[in-house]
């Protein structure tokens, strides 16, 4: 009876937590705490011009841009509406697979206490990036993978083919989930019978769903001079000057330093403490159970779905630059391994007095992130600088166009696709901004038009204090006022400094991106 009890306070504390961190993020969206990232903004500006894919990335972050949008208008929560969603799909995929299919109820609140108190998934959860639905089709997809291992039902494997498939036009990282499901399986099946037709199932939904999400994304290159293929290999170093240098150490130190951060030290600290405890048991000669009572099966699909994934990144940033965000598909394995480790320490005896210290902690991180707007630091050193004065600047831009003559006649131009996407949204009216191509990477801007003869002036919009243009502006215009500082703001806080170049007589001849840097 008490356990019954038990697990009851524990299924409404979990359902409590997921609905009100799911408050707690729509309020921090819906109140203006910081304007749109450059991604963000980005990604939106691509759901006006829907494609079968785009430059650096698959075409769901569009459509679900799209989605949001047409719920709530071309605004901030608009925008941000898909990643609260998915924040909360997340969290309750989480209670449905750990604590109502596994019948571990503790582990899954453990689980949603870390979830919500790690960097990567709080930023996540309020920030409209590619990383928000992939981890929700990864998360889906080892849920529904568990349970065509259980049951071999043919619904499970049909969801894990439609995972798959969006996890892959969500960003491509979710093709690691192919060879893990394979390897996965071949390691249960040693030990376990999987059901008759299992196999035959698995490949058919693997290589469906794959193809499925490979698909348009193929076809979009292929037309488009395979600039997306090229964009991936450069960025990890496997073409251009980068992939000269296979071997280097002076970015391991950051990269690994970046994954305790996005995880902060002591969740990190059990991370790898539950990991190892349970990859230690899976390969002991005689372990026949698993660690912390785990299912033999469940903690081999965690492990497969944590340890090469993990490992593979800390490698590669041997090589080169890594992002701290490119292992995030780690994580939500590596996330359960680490909820095991903590209700392990819970409840070990004798009780500890510190063991309330971790999960403090993680309440004050939650927090202090969702604070973040109201902490008095001005400096461009905040975290959150560059998310404030965006909308303060499209103001400015807008009324300094009124000096050139008509807005209508009047287009706005920035030198990065960043600024781009932002002026793009801020800007009243919310036409799409251009970026000058030359003197950097190759973006999405540059496969759409540039601006016609139609327009008669234009804005150039710099971060910082400039002190002219370049002479490849100045080619495109008759004259070029001299600079304007601008310093933003938002709400009471000092925000970003801009300078803006009032360019009048534009010639009508925009230059086309030159060189082959992607």
């Amino acid at each position: 009876m008490t356990e019954q009890r038990n697990a009851f306070v524990y299924w409404t504390v979990g359902i409590l937590l997921v609905c009100l961190t799911t408050w707690i993020r729509y309020w921090f969206v819906a109140s203006g705490q910081l304007n749109l990232a450059p991604d963000e903004a980005q990604y939106w500006d691509w759901s006006r011009t829907l494609q079968w894919s785009y430059y650096s990335k698959g075409p769901l972050i569009a459509f679900i841009n799209r989605l949001g949008t047409m719920a709530f208008g071309p605004t901030e929560l608009g925008v941000r509406s898909g990643a609260i969603v998915g924040s909360a799909i997340m969290q309750l995929a989480v209670l449905g697979w750990v604590g109502g299919f596994m019948g571990r109820i503790r582990t899954a609140f453990w689980t949603l206490v870390i979830l919500n108190t790690t960097l990567l998934f709080m930023a996540g959860g309020l920030l409209m990036t590619t990383d928000n639905p992939l981890l929700v089709c990864w998360i889906l997809g080892m849920v529904c993978l568990h349970v065509a291992m259980e049951k071999n039902s043919l619904p499970a494997f049909v969801v894990l083919g439609l995972c798959l498939a969006l996890g892959i036009m969500a960003k491509y990282t979710m093709l690691l989930f192919l060879p893990l499901a394979v390897v996965a399986s071949l390691w249960i099946g040693r030990t376990h019978t999987l059901g008759e037709g299992y196999w035959p199932r698995l490949l058919k939904a693997l290589g469906i769903g794959g193809l499925l999400g490979v698909l348009p994304i193929v076809v979009w290159n292929a037309t488009h001079g395979w600039v997306g293929i090229k964009h991936v290999l450069y960025r990890g170093a496997m073409a251009g000057d980068k992939a000269q240098v296979f071997f280097r150490v002076d970015k391991f130190p950051e990269y690994l330093a970046s994954q305790i951060g996005v995880l902060t030290p002591w969740w990190f600290l059990f991370l790898i403490l539950g990991a190892w405890a349970v990859v230690r048991r899976l390969l002991a000669r005689n372990g026949h159970g698993e660690a912390y009572g785990l299912d033999r099966k469940v903690g081999i699909i965690l492990t497969v779905f944590f340890w090469p994934v993990w490992l593979f990144f800390l490698f590669w940033s041997l090589h080169t630059k890594v992002e701290a965000n490119w292992s995030a598909t780690a994580y939500p394995a590596g996330i359960l391994l680490a909820a095991l480790a903590v209700e392990a320490f819970m409840r070990r005896e004798p009780r500890s007095r510190w063991r309330w210290t971790w999960p403090t902690l993680g309440a004050a991180v939650f927090l202090l992130l969702h604070m973040v707007a109201f902490i008095p630091v001005d400096s461009p050193k905040n975290p959150v600088h560059r998310l404030l004065g965006w909308a303060d600047l499209g103001q400015q831009v807008h009324h300094a166009s009124t000096e050139l003559g008509d807005p209508d006649t009047i287009f706005v131009f920035g030198t990065e696709y960043g600024f781009t996407a932002e002026l793009s949204f801020y800007v009243p009216g919310q036409r799409r901004a251009y970026c000058l191509a030359g003197g950097r990477k190759m973006n999405q801007y540059d496969l759409w038009p540039g601006p016609g003869p139609e327009y008669t002036g234009a804005i150039l919009v710099a971060k910082g204090e400039k002190g002219e243009v370049s002479e490849r502006v100045r080619e495109l215009f008759e004259s070029v006022d001299g600079p304007r500082i601008v310093t933003t703001r938002h709400g009471l806080r000092l925000g970003q400094t801009f300078t803006l170049f009032l360019c009048r007589g534009y010639k009508g001849i925009w230059p086309a991106q030159e060189g082959s840097t992607f």
